[in-house]
């Protein structure tokens, strides 16, 4: 009982830690971190959990490791680190500083290092628990330091009070009550998809485009010109958009041109449903499944990583499918392909065809 106590401790700890971390991050994941430019590498948020997850472990087993055969040599270095691990997710996240999270991530590595190198001469197992850990930090400090080197500030007028930021766009209404939809799309989705992540972007592409020619562009065109932080929120916004506007509570049957548009491109609506929800649920990491029409008319199903949009590739969205973690794990969790199922029976095919040009 003793050992299991000097293990699970530490294993305690670190979780506790990675607890208040999250917690400390979780507005800045949703209002600033995807404005950020980050690395083509940077995994799926699922990854990050799943390998702290298993880190915070590994970290807690090295120690009590070496606690169990009564050497308390290396738990100031233990300890050390891991408020390190803490300092950073305060100065990148908190802070919204790259440049201060990367001087500390640069640091904790040494610490890391030196806690396996110290370790490994006196219980080698304590070191090698760390290795992994260390692997993870050198990817870590690549991510932390690509987003450093790309990092532009939000314009300083983005930064003053509410009363200077532009509101030319705003979180559209919705035309349906938000609790219409029962177990297919909570009420509690909707308070934080559209409540919080929608309106994130809007509110951040109000701010990128003060003071800049952008301020007096429609969204579509912004969309269309703009590149970085500026079109990752901008072409969120639209996204969101075209999504929330073509869901429905009660839905209706397909309009007849559309329909008979789509069984002559697809086959069937049968057909046509199966390749869609195939696409949505395949799709690697983030992004949008569109049905999308070319300027001849013709009918695609296609599908855009992160915040790309058809009006980029000279494509007119007909309607879409969210199939970031956001919009389905509230009430679906990683059941992406449920998600897309139900998706399919809460379209406003009205709204589609409005969509349309022919």
């Amino acid at each position: 009982m003793r050992k299991f106590f000097i293990y699970f401790t530490p294993i305690l700890i670190c979780y506790a830690v990675g607890i208040l971390s999250w917690y400390i991050q979780s507005d800045a994941l949703v209002e600033w971190y995807p404005t950020i430019i980050k690395s083509p590498l940077t995994p799926p948020p699922i990854v990050f959990t799943i390998a702290w997850s298993i880190i915070y472990i590994l970290m807690g087993l090295s120690l009590g490791t070496m606690l169990v055969r009564g050497d308390v040599s290396m738990l100031k270095l233990w300890i050390f680190q891991l408020l390190l691990n803490f300092l950073w997710s305060v100065l990148f996240f908190a802070l919204r500083s790259p440049l201060l999270g990367f001087i500390c991530i640069l640091t904790l590595d040494v610490a890391v290092f030196t806690y396996i190198i110290l370790t490994i001469g006196r219980r080698p197992a304590a070191g090698w628990l760390f290795a992994p850990y260390f692997l993870w930090l050198l990817f870590a400090t690549y991510l932390n330091g690509y987003t450093y080197s790309h990092y532009k500030p939000t314009n300083p007028a983005a930064t003053m009070n509410n009363s200077t930021i532009t509101s030319q766009f705003v979180l559209p209404a919705l035309a349906y009550d938000t609790s219409a939809f029962g177990t297919a799309l909570s009420k509690e989705s909707f308070d934080y998809h559209y409540g919080k992540h929608f309106k994130a972007y809007i509110d951040n592409t109000n701010r990128l485009i003060v003071g800049t020619p952008y301020a007096s562009m429609g969204l579509e065109d912004i969309v269309k010109s703009s590149e970085g932080a500026l079109l990752n929120n901008s072409a969120q916004a639209l996204n969101h958009r075209i999504y929330f506007e073509g869901l429905t509570p009660t839905p209706k049957g397909i309009p007849k041109e559309l329909q008979q548009r789509i069984i002559d491109t697809f086959g069937s609506t049968e057909n046509f449903v199966q390749q869609f929800t195939d696409t949505a649920t395949s799709l690697f990491g983030s992004g949008w499944v569109w049905l999308a029409e070319d300027k001849d008319g013709n009918l695609l199903i296609i599908s855009t990583k992160d915040a790309d949009n058809p009006i980029r590739h000279n494509l007119n969205p007909l309607m879409c499918i969210d199939v970031w973690e956001h919009a389905y794990y509230i009430d679906y969790r990683n059941r992406r392909a449920d998600f897309a199922k139900s998706y399919i029976n809460l379209i406003d095919w009205d709204k589609a065809q409005a969509r349309s040009n022919f």
